[in-house]
């Protein structure tokens, strides 16, 4: 899941994604980084930020990030934070290869996984629930 979600490395998230951290005094944002959040939400929910600063490019700031506290996601900073992921997102952070080794596998891994269609699966309307 660490590598995975070094998918965030491309792209941005909409304010409705994190302005939640916001208001309740996050411990795990950085504080400076939190103002640069609140002026981005200013105008509204439909306002995006970067994951990191290399938003167009796959490598492996993301977990820079994440060691400085600026992860945007409630989700990624808890990749950090957590006593069982913490070193993997250190070792990713200074070994771009060994990130870039772990996706590609974990890539493979979830291309390889029994897909449920027809009467076997759905296809939620809503993500967050059962049709």
């Amino acid at each position: 899941m660490v590598a995975l979600s070094g998918a965030h490395t491309l792209g941005v998230a909409r304010c409705s994604s994190f302005k939640a951290r916001l208001g309740n005094a996050d411990t795990t944002l950085d504080s400076d980084f939190a103002k640069t959040l609140s002026k981005t939400c200013s105008v509204g929910d439909n306002a995006v930020q970067p994951f990191d600063d290399t938003q167009n490019t796959f490598d492996n700031f993301y977990y820079y990030t994440l060691l400085r506290q600026n992860g945007l996601l409630f989700s990624d900073q808890q990749l950090y934070i957590g006593p069982m992921t913490n070193f993997i997102v250190n070792a990713y952070a200074m070994n771009q290869q060994m990130f870039f080794f772990d996706f590609q596998q974990a890539m493979v891994k979830m291309g390889i996984l029994d897909i449920k269609d027809g009467s076997k699966g759905e296809v939620r309307q809503n993500c967050r629930k059962v049709n």
